[in-house]
């Protein structure tokens, strides 16, 4: 006879910690502390995103408080490096939302590589260096011997020290095809390590968008979702520095949930989903 299951038992329901409303006061003290320990103007964020992240990363880490969370990063550098990291938003991947990709590759860097003698690019926020390298990969697809300069900038020293060696785990090369992997990369134990001839297209620099000059002229500046948590003023003057930045008919890219609400009034006007063009 077999033996009759046992009922199971009850799921516990997930009881979810309560979203803390924006201390107005405390988001300030925050921001003056965070200026000092990490050199970020959290005055141009959205104080009750940024509030909610910090807040969160506070309890996982099992701190009470913004407060006590800063307290601890002054005196534990490995902690300060993660809240620095958890600010930035360091989060990538190679060929992120391919479709436009492709788009770029055909409508923008194609025409610029096939047509001018030298093509410049920025990747504004280029955390590991999935984005400098994607545009290294598309060149030489397109143009193996087209002079191209590829500049990467980044706001963490220790993300772009990690960019710099362009080496990568297997499960970061996900959106790398068996193809490229071949042509681009070569592999180093259970690694893969950008060859030397993609990495010489890039330059790599600490650079924050908020406060830093910023270099022109460029055909393409790649900048995606980079600023989702900007305020808007702050958003604004920084696409208006971004079409400072472009040669006439440069072309900004951004990430595919973002948009620029009043285009014309920062210099640029729509040219595909998620791509502005400086007239």
């Amino acid at each position: 006879m077999e033996t009759p299951p046992r009922p199971s038992r009850p799921i516990a329901p997930t009881i979810f910690a309560p979203v803390p409303e924006l201390d107005t006061v405390g988001y300030d003290r925050m921001a003056r502390d965070v200026r000092s320990l990490l050199g970020i103007d959290l005055t141009q964020y959205k104080p009750a995103q940024v509030w909610r992240r910090v807040n969160g990363f506070a309890t996982a880490k099992g701190l009470a408080s913004p407060d006590a969370l800063v307290a601890r990063c002054k005196q534990d550098a490995d902690l300060r490096q993660a809240f620095l990291d958890m600010l930035t938003i360091n989060v990538s991947e190679f060929f992120r939302n391919p479709e436009a990709w492709e788009a770029m590759a055909t409508q923008f860097l194609r025409p610029a590589l096939l047509q001018q003698l030298s093509v410049r690019v920025w990747s504004a926020g280029c955390s590991l260096g999935y984005e400098p390298l994607t545009i290294a990969m598309l060149a030489r697809e397109i143009a193996p011997s087209k002079p191209i300069s590829i500049l990467g900038t980044d706001l963490d020293d220790t993300t772009l020290a990690r960019a710099r060696k362009a080496t990568y785990t297997e499960q970061q090369m996900a959106g790398v095809s068996p193809a490229r992997r071949a042509r681009f990369f070569r592999q180093v134990g259970a690694n893969w390590e950008a060859k030397p001839e993609l990495q010489a297209l890039i330059s790599w620099r600490r650079h924050d968008l908020l406060k830093d000059p910023y270099e022109k002229p460029f055909d393409i500046i790649c900048c995606r979702n980079v600023v989702i948590y900007f305020t808007e003023q702050a958003k604004t003057e920084l696409y208006k520095r971004f079409g400072d930045s472009l040669k006439p008919g440069g072309v900004l890219f951004l990430g595919a949930t973002e948009s620029i609400p009043n285009v014309r009034a920062v210099g640029l006007v729509p040219s595909g989903l998620t791509f502005y063009r400086k007239p």
